[in-house]
Order: structure tokens, then C-alpha cells, then sequence
């Protein structure tokens, strides 16, 4: 399962990008049973890379004073215990089919993430903030 990034998922904020970019090429990793080794680390890693993410993208939109800020977060926080809770499934089972299943919330989750919520405050980024 091939999380398939392309152009039409850009936001043409790089930083916004590269982040987004890097967690697609962790739930490939996620969705591949041969890399499965440490999948602990891999869930950790993954888990603290969204965070950091996340928190990039929300103070880029308090810094641009984003109206929209206290909705989008809603879905940081919400994708957030999504993926807490597969990890603890994980934890209490090590049942390693969870991780394609994780893969597969972190690929169809971001894609439509991106294409509405964040697309739309990347464009109000760009028309208000000159880096």
C-alpha cells in the first residue's frame, strides 16, 4: 500500500510540504510487514513527528492570526487520539496488523486533511505572510 504522494497534495508552503511528505514515507514504512523489526520505534517516531508537525502548522496559523485556527486544531487533536489509540491497541495486543491499519489512517486521513482543511489556510498564508 503505497501512500502515493503527488502535486495535487502540495500546499505550496515548503515547510507545510516537507512535513506532510516525510509522514507519507513513514505509513509506507508502516504498511510494509517487512520493516515491521522495530515497530515500536517506528509508531513512536511517527507519533512524535505528527505532534511536531501539527504544532508547526498551528502556530504558523496563530502567527498569521488564521481564523480558522480553533477548528483546525479540533482535527489535530481529534486525528491525534485516533492514532493513540491504535498505538495503545498495538501496545496491549502487539498485534502487528495494526500498523497497516494505522498506515492506512494516517494516509486517507492526511490526503483529505490536506486537499480541504489545510489547502484552504495555505492559501491564506500565502496571501498574508511574505517569507
Amino acid at each position: 500500500m503505497a501512500s502515493v504522494w503527488n502535486a495535487a497534495l502540495e500546499t505550496n508552503v515548503e515547510k507545510i510540504d516537507k512535513r506532510h511528505q516525510e509522514i507519507f514515507r513513514q505509513a509506507d514504512v508502516l504498511a510494509d510487514p517487512s520493516k515491521h523489526g522495530k515497530l515500536t520505534d517506528m509508531l513512536k517516531f511517527l507519533g512524535e513527528y505528527v505532534i511536531l508537525h501539527f504544532q508547526e502548522e498551528e502556530d504558523l496559523q496563530i502567527t498569521s492570526k488564521y481564523s480558522e485556527f480553533e477548528n483546525h486544531k479540533k482535527f489535530h487533536t481529534a486525528f491525534l487520539a485516533s492514532f493513540q489509540e491504535m498505538n495503545q491497541r498495538y501496545s496491549n495486543t502487539g498485534d502487528k496488523t495494526v500498523a497497516l491499519d494505522m498506515a492506512k489512517l494516517v494516509t486517507d486521513w492526511l490526503k483529505d486533511h490536506i486537499m480541504v482543511h489545510d489547502k484552504k489556510f495555505a492559501s491564506y498564508y500565502r496571501s498574508t505572510i511574505k517569507e
